[in-house]
């Protein structure tokens, strides 16, 4: 199920890849092209989150609902998805409102079937 929900993730033009990743790093399911390494990826995302995680509760801002790392080549964008957290790896020009409207629907997608 996890998977089918990246797979409609992939089909909002400007996404490049997702991943459901564990709080721990490890990667719980996976679709991204094999040019880019998921599991560094995974173990990057995870650390990103906890420190924005913990950075949110430090300045009062908790809880956390979305993190995104954006470069002159495209943007990471993560979400809260329970016991994991949603990535998405996009162009930089993805439409910024559509994509977040679908990350909020897909974490909570993923929150139910990881619970």
């Amino acid at each position: 199920m996890i998977e089918r929900i990246l797979k409609d993730l992939a089909r909002i033009n400007g996404v490049n890849g997702s991943l459901v990743v564990g709080k721990d790093g490890l990667i719980i399911e996976s679709e991204v092209p094999t040019d880019i390494d998921s599991e560094l990826v995974a173990a990057m995302s995870s650390a990103v989150f906890g420190t924005a995680e913990r950075s949110a509760e430090e300045m009062k801002h908790e809880p956390l609902q979305q993190v995104m790392i954006e470069g002159d080549r495209g943007k990471t964008l993560m979400i809260d998805a329970g016991e994991g957290i949603l990535v998405v790896i996009a162009e930089i020009e993805i439409n910024l409102g559509l994509i977040r409207i679908e990350m909020r629907r897909s974490s909570e997608r993923v929150k139910d079937l990881l619970a």
